[in-house]
Parts: C-alpha cells; structure tokens; sequence
C-alpha cells in the first residue's frame, strides 16, 4: 500500500493554497481595528496597495529560490553569507514565523475565552490549542498538505458564507466620502497590513517540492492568483465592516468583525448569536495557520542542524511557544512593542536580505563563470 502521507513533490496550485490557508488566518479577527483607527475609510486601498506590495516581495523569494532549485534558504544561506551570516539570516526567519505564531496564540487565547468560554481562564484555552497544533504538527508534509486542501475548501467557505450574513444591515453611505484620500496614512497602513499576508515566506522551503518543470513566470502567475484570493477576502471583511459599524465605531471596539456579526438578525429563523458561528468556522482557519507555522519553524531547525525528523523539534518548540503566548497575554505594552518589532524585521528580510541575497547569487554565479572561462 502506498505510503499517503509520503510527499516529495507538490505542484504550484499546491504551493498556492498553501500560501493563502499560511497567510489568512487570526489577523482576520484581530487587526481590523488597528488598520481602520490609523486609516480610516480607506483601509480597504491598504490592504489592496499591502497586497501589492508583498506579492513583490514573494516573486523576488521565487527568483531567489529558482537559483537554487533543489535546496532551501538553510542549504544556500550560509553560501551566500558565510557561516555566521547563514546563521543569522535562518534565525531571523524563523523568528518571524515564531513571534506571529505566540502573537496568534495570545490573540486567540482572548478572543475565545471573551465571546465563548468566559470562566475559562485564556491560559486553558492556549494549552488546548497548542496540543492540537503539536499534534498535526508531528505528522508528515502529506498528512498536513491533505488537511490543509480540506480546510481550504470547507473552513474558508463557510466562513465566508457566515460572514457575508453581515450584508443585511450594511449601509453604503458608511463608506463615504470616497474622495478624501490621505495618501501618507494609506501607505503606512498598506506596509501595516504585513501580519494579514505573513506566512508567504514559506515559499523559501516549499520550492524544492515543487516540479521543476515549474517556470519562474508560471510561479509569480500562481503566486499573483493567491494575493489576489487573500486581497479580495480581506477588503470583503474590511468594506462590511465599515458599512456597517462606521469608522467611528469600528475603531472603538476591541473585535468589530464580532461586534458586526453579533448585530445581524436573520429574519424568520431560529439561528441566534451569529458570532459564536463565525467563531466556530474561524477557529479551523486559526489552527491551520498556527499548525503550520510550527511545522515551518521545526523543519527550519531539522535542516539546520542535519536531523532526519522534524519531530522532536516540535516538541521543544512547544514550551517556548507557550511560554512567550503567556507573556504576552496580559501586558499590552508587551504585546504592541513585540507586534512592531515583528512587522520591521519582516520588512527588512522581505526587502533588505533576499534582495541582497539575489545580489550576492548573481555575483557568485558571475565569479564561477569567470573561473570557468
């Protein structure tokens, strides 16, 4: 019988429902207010200028990865920043995956015990869900591929269907006037939505499984197509929420996708409490994201230190995920300086490293053809 959960390829429609179920994920929930706060009306030109933006960033990941088609950044990294660089550059992407995966877990862990488990202390809650994320997160890339065109097609659904309930007490003079454009808070929104779209850096472990039939062109068009699902999703959210709770009032409640969702009343049925629904349908779409991060991050350490299973790395993750999940859950000044920080250390390895990384690639390639000749 063949071994299901063996994977050693993947294709680019694959490695695109992979970026979109790693990138949408709790930021859904948890950074609408903040963007409208800072942006108002026009949040949803940020989030489509952001989108932009870090499909850039993810087409010059592609080209890096396509000099070294059958290895990831741990195998080329230190090649291309000696030994120390390397070792750098791999820890600071994988803390990138680490500080969202505890700023998700600490999110999570509140909203769900505010809305649904009000006497279950949010520690609780974290613990359960890191032991379920723990859990597929030690099974093999096919067992989590499966799971995740499974989420893909029935969370992210239903989630949208629940969602769009929201309609009936939208009003589109909410969104006016359209023609006040504050171009310096739109941009800076647009770089502030990169925790909506994280989780594209996985592109630079995920490469060497797609065919290498895969051309550059054929990757950015697939790559173009998933910013595209995650832009239109996120402006549906955004757009709904405005029309229906204003600027004013979307930015003075903690969660206004909930806030809106809880106000909708669906005429001549029995179904009450919408939001709870919406919770249940998001809470999948939350584990997806968070499961795969640790997987990420366990295979990143594997390849560094040359070990034949990522398992055991998952396991020492998880005190340390839990641990950092904690400290974060109740001191807010904590929780905002390590969202900021978080969100420049992505900037400058999405823009400042794998550029350079392409440069010292190209001047490497030019060195041994000039030995060669």
């Amino acid at each position: 019988m063949a071994n299901l959960e063996a994977k050693t390829y993947i294709s680019p429609l694959e490695l695109g429902i992979l970026v979109i179920t790693t990138c949408l994920g709790a930021q859904i929930m948890l950074s609408p207010r903040a963007l409208i706060a800072a942006v108002g009306q026009m949040a949803w030109i940020s989030i489509i200028i952001g989108g932009v933006i870090f499909y850039v960033a993810t087409c010059l990941m592609l080209k890096l990865g396509k000099q070294y088609p059958d290895e990831t950044l741990v195998e080329y990294m230190p090649r291309l920043f000696g030994r120390v660089g390397g070792v750098v550059v791999i820890f600071w992407f994988n803390l990138l995956l680490f500080s969202q995966v505890i700023q998700v877990f600490s999110g999570v862990g509140k909203v769900i015990t505010f809305y649904m488990f009000d006497r279950t202390p949010p520690e609780v809650v974290i613990m359960a869900l890191l032991i379920l994320c723990t859990y597929c997160a030690l099974q093999n890339f096919g067992t989590i591929l499966r799971l995740q065109q499974i989420l893909f097609v029935v969370a992210y659904s239903l989630l949208a269907v629940i969602w769009m309930t929201s309609i009936l007490n939208f009003q589109p003079e909410n969104l006016l006037p359209l023609w006040r454009l504050n171009t310096g808070a739109i941009f800076n929104g647009s770089i502030s939505t990169w925790p909506m779209y994280s989780g594209y850096e996985c592109v630079l472990l995920l490469l060497p499984l797609v065919h290498r039939q895969a051309s550059f062109p054929k990757l950015a068009k697939v790559m173009g197509g998933a910013f595209i699902y995650v832009s239109l999703y996120l402006v549906l959210f955004f757009i709904l929420i405005i029309g229906v709770l204003t600027v004013d009032n979307a930015k003075d409640v903690p969660y206004p996708v909930l806030t809106v969702i809880r106000s909708v009343e669906l005429p001549g049925t029995f179904i009450e409490r919408l939001e709870n629904y919406l919770l249940l349908a998001w809470i999948p779409v939350v584990f997806d994201s968070l499961m795969t991060g640790m997987f990420f991050m366990a295979q990143t350490c594997m390849r560094q230190y040359c070990c034949v299973d990522h398992r055991p790395w998952v396991l020492a993750l998880v005190p340390i995920i839990y641990v950092g999940s904690m400290l974060l859950l109740d001191d807010r000044q904590a929780s905002d300086a390590v969202s900021k920080c978080t969100l420049w250390a992505a900037l400058g390895f999405s823009f400042g490293i794998v550029p350079l990384s392409l440069v010292l690639s190209w001047l490497h390639r030019r060195k041994a053809v000039a030995r060669c000749g």
